[in-house]
């Protein structure tokens, strides 16, 4: 998992070389294969190395072209590199590096093929001469790039502790974007947890010269397009030659590759295809699996243990009964999100396994649950497709299960109808949880999406923003500092461009029918599925784990109750105190809230004191 940063002084001081190193040493975490560093005139060029494709082995980055005196920053994977090295004028070496390919097509170029690029990249290239900086970031939000640009100083950086280093960036956490994480509510764009530092978008292009800024978009899916076949055999064909072309674009690998198995339909139809694959090559899969034998509800063996079986894969059973977040020096914490999960010591010991096991590449089915959201809009998006034999099924369906029928009109009639009329006009009443403090709920600006005026015009909206925004790029972003820990690099099939464009373009049918979940998924892999996996119509639920750990744990009182504690500006104490322990939601809620004080003493803290600030803003006593 590489990391880089950049830093320029526009008024063409020298750049401090013991600046740089400070920076660099916010990334030295990342790069398993060794560093670079540049400090140069005005400006100082940090590199962390983790190579993970075959093609990367032995580059040294930044690229330097001494003829145009540039310098080329890339951290990212090129999946489509035939179709790219194509457009070239000239015939390159194949085992040409990503980030050699990349900057070959830009020279060439400069940034008109910017779209035909398929894969998670961000880049930098830094031309000396002309004082001129180019960054972009790929479509779908796989990697991470933020920034921070005022008179004296242009920074870059994959990792936000980088730009941290710099005296000219405030360690201030953004405490609306904290408190919307732990009511649930979604940002109108990316944002960083550091305050001041801004988020490149997802297929957005940078341009920094003379004392200017220029943000454009390179490339957006078309919200229009739409994809008619026959029949659902056809479309389930369809998606499951995508799935697989999005696997094993994410095969190639210095190490062995292993799968995050669960026994859902996000990991089970990847971990099968990437088993498939592999097997051509004469390489056997690795999975590895959260497994309890003490809350066997939440064991998902019934599931994944048949997948193993019937497609010769190495399964790895991580037990987790008695893993959970011991509040001290082993539970995971990264300086620059005040975010805990309860699941992070299970990610930790799934990850742990995986090392021993000698796996470089970890395929994950994050942005699953996402590629089939918005099927809210079910009975309009029938009707205005003239599809009534449908329409009249789905709504008697619908409503003989719904209890509550004025709700089932207001929710999946009146309320998609007058959004379609309207469009990004229309806004729906924001409701808050009732937990939030006045002070909280003063923090959040709302502002339509970013992507709401462009996204009005597909064929479910909330699909589309879902799909699009920075979320699954944050959470990806937020597992990173844990991945690097143990030399991996995690990997989404479900991300990729292809498919997703393909999903957001099919009927809302094939995503949900008449009760039946992903019936796209069941149909395509109707021969490879069980039974038990045919007629799954729900997740596992791991709220009985996680209330008895937060009921059991009473470390984290401590936290919760810390003398210095900032949580009651934002939660209401009567919420926090009062709730019983069964209530679930509470349980979860107490522990977030004990972990962020847990954070800002032993992590944010920490790091205050080591970047210069002797006073100190958090009481380190416990």
């Amino acid at each position: 998992m590489s990391a880089f940063f950049i830093a320029i002084n526009r008024d063409g001081s020298e750049f401090d070389s013991v600046l740089a190193r400070s920076m660099q040493s916010q990334i030295d975490c990342f790069g398993i294969d060794g560093s670079e560093l540049i400090v140069r005139d005005n400006f100082a060029i940090g590199y962390q190395r983790h190579w993970t494709v075959p093609e990367e082995i032995d580059e040294h980055q930044p690229l330097h072209d001494p003829i145009h005196n540039t310098y080329f920053l890339f951290h990212g994977r090129l999946d489509n590199r035939d179709e790219l090295m194509a457009l070239l004028s000239n015939t390159v070496d194949l085992h040409i590096s990503d980030a050699e390919l990349l900057h070959l097509l830009l020279l060439e170029s400069n940034e008109e093929q910017l779209s035909r690029i398929k894969g998670p990249f961000v880049y930098v290239l830094f031309d000396v001469e002309n004082e001129r900086t180019l960054a972009a970031r790929d479509a779908m939000g796989g990697r991470h790039l933020n920034y921070f640009i005022d008179d004296d100083v242009v920074i870059l950086t994959t990792y936000e502790m980088s730009a941290v280093a710099h005296p000219k960036v405030d360690y201030d956490i953004n405490q609306e974007k904290w408190v919307r994480w732990i009511s649930y509510q979604s940002e109108h764009q990316p944002e960083s947890f550091v305050r001041c530092l801004a988020v490149l978008l997802p297929g957005e292009l940078l341009t920094i010269e003379s004392k200017a800024h220029n943000r454009s978009k390179f490339y957006i899916p078309d919200p229009e397009k739409r994809v008619r076949l026959s029949t659902k055999r056809e479309y389930a064909e369809r998606f499951h030659e995508l799935l697989t072309q999005a696997v094993g674009r994410r095969l190639r690998s210095i190490k062995p590759v292993g799968s995050m198995l669960s026994g859902g339909m996000d990991s089970v139809p990847i971990s099968i295809v990437a088993a498939q694959l592999l097997a051509i090559e004469g390489q056997r899969l690795k999975s590895f699996s959260w497994v309890f034998d003490k809350y066997s509800n939440c064991d998902e063996r019934v599931f994944s243990a048949g997948v193993c079986e019937d497609f010769d894969i190495e399964p790895h059973w991580i037990n987790c009964d008695s893993v959970w977040p011991a509040f001290d020096s082993t539970t995971h914490v990264d300086p620059v999100i005040p975010l805990g999960t309860e699941y992070s010591e299970f990610n930790q010991s799934l990850l742990s396994a995986a090392k021993k096991s000698k796996v470089g590449v970890m395929l994950s089915g994050i942005g699953g649950d996402l590629l089939y959201s918005g099927t809210g809009s079910i009975l309009i998006e029938l009707m205005l497709a003239g599809q009534w034999r449908n329409f009249s099924k789905e709504f008697r369906y619908l409503w003989v299960k719904s209890p509550n029928k004025l709700r089932f009109c207001r929710n999946l009639i009146v309320a998609p109808l007058v959004k379609r009329i309207f469009g990004h006009h229309w806004r729906s009443r924001i409701s808050l949880p009732d937990y939030l403090t006045i002070e909280a709920k003063q923090l959040m600006k709302f502002q339509p999406s970013w992507l709401t005026k462009v996204g009005a015009k597909s064929l479910r909206p909330k699909q589309y923003r879902n799909l699009l925004d920075g979320f699954e790029g944050d959470d990806a972003h937020f597992g990173r500092r844990m991945e690097a820990k143990f030399g991996l690099e995690k990997r989404y099939p479900l991300r990729d461009r292809d498919l997703v464009e393909f999903m957001l373009a099919i009927p809302v049918t094939e995503l949900y029918s008449c009760g039946v979940t992903r019936p796209i998924v069941k149909e395509a892999f109707r021969q490879d599925f069980r039974a038990e996996l045919q007629h799954r119509q729900t997740k596992t639920d791991f709220t009985p784990v996680v209330s008895e750990g937060v009921i059991s744990d009473t470390r984290y009182s401590a936290w919760l109750n810390h003398h210095n504690r900032d949580w009651p500006s934002f939660v209401k104490e009567r919420y926090i105190l009062g709730s019983k322990d069964t209530d679930a939601a509470a349980n979860r809620l107490r522990w977030q809230l004990a972990y962020y004080e847990f954070w800002k003493v032993v992590c944010y803290n920490f790091y205050l004191k080591n970047l210069g600030d002797t006073d100190g803003r958090v009481d380190e006593k416990q």
